[in-house]
């Protein structure tokens, strides 16, 4: 069974009906389990955060801290999504981490608030490595509230990634800056919603469309995307079969709260089906 390791902080993230699991690792190790792989994380976090409860069937590798990462996330009519940091646990320590656990077949490097250190990647044999970038990408006001920020040390955070991933909202014109982020990896996949993406490589850029679902919670949705793209360019090494199955994986994120509706492989395959039949008849033109 291939392994996927995810790197960055497990959060508790506070909505309306109290706290859901949360943390680009978490999602990316939910997502890479129902796709079929085995799946790990590096984190740390408080005494709140138990992992065979919280994170049950995921080779947890964890350092304890004196609290866990929590935001309070706030959605507009808009779907844009206002978020406060409350509190922050300490940064990636790679020592918990087994030696078995140094090569695994995909990295996903899945910082939210700047707790991955520079040069991770390379202390790692993965064959593919990715990269979410909005952890790099935010500066926190003083009451917590999260605010977009330019990204201090690219050319470090970025050694050894293959393949970046960023929403629109990450970053002011993030498609026009995507191309900045050529010079350091060869993929860059900017998602934007209900949207699609646009997938730049050092070719071209490909405007790939999305498969639209009514949205119950979209937390989470971009590391959907980031982890199924990986796993998937994994198994074909084509990026823009990745793009697509990622966006059908991201499309059933969307309708459940949490992890609650993550799709398994066969349903991602038929919605890819359905993905395919919309853009036959036009339906994205």
């Amino acid at each position: 069974m291939p392994r996927l390791l995810a790197v960055g902080h497990v959060t508790w993230d506070r909505v309306k009906d109290g706290d859901v699991l949360g943390g680009s690792v978490s999602y990316a190790a939910a997502t890479a389990r129902k796709l079929g792989w085995e799946a790990g994380i590096l984190t740390t976090a408080g005494a709140d955060f138990e992992p065979e409860r919280d994170l049950p069937d995921v080779s947890v590798f964890l350092s304890r801290a004196p609290t866990t990462t929590r935001f309070k996330n706030i959605y507009g009519a808009d779907g844009v999504r206002q978020q406060f940091l409350t509190s922050r646990a300490d940064a990636i320590d790679l020592t918990p981490l087994p030696d078995a656990w140094r090569s695994p077949d995909v990295l996903f490097l899945a910082p939210v608030a700047a707790e991955v250190s520079a040069r991770t990647a390379l202390a790692f044999q993965a064959e593919v490595v990715g990269a979410g970038a909005q952890g790099w990408l935010r500066q926190f006001e003083a009451d917590g509230r999260v605010h977009p920020a330019e990204w201090k040390d690219p050319r470090n955070d970025l050694a050894g990634v293959h393949a970046l991933f960023l929403s629109e909202h990450d970053l002011p014109e993030a498609n026009r800056r995507a191309a900045e982020f050529l010079a350091r990896v060869p993929l860059v996949a900017v998602t934007r919603g209900w949207r699609g993406l646009w997938l730049h490589t050092r070719d071209r850029v490909h405007d790939v469309p999305s498969l639209p679902r009514r949205e119950v919670d979209p937390t989470g949705a971009g590391d959907v995307f980031a982890t199924s793209f990986l796993v998937r360019y994994h198994e074909t090494g084509n990026p823009l079969e990745a793009a697509a199955f990622a966006a059908c994986a991201a499309s059933c994120a969307v309708e459940g709260l949490g992890t609650s509706s993550l799709g398994d492989r066969q349903e991602v395959t038929r919605r890819m089906g359905q993905r395919e039949r919309m853009i036959e008849e036009g339906e994205w033109e």
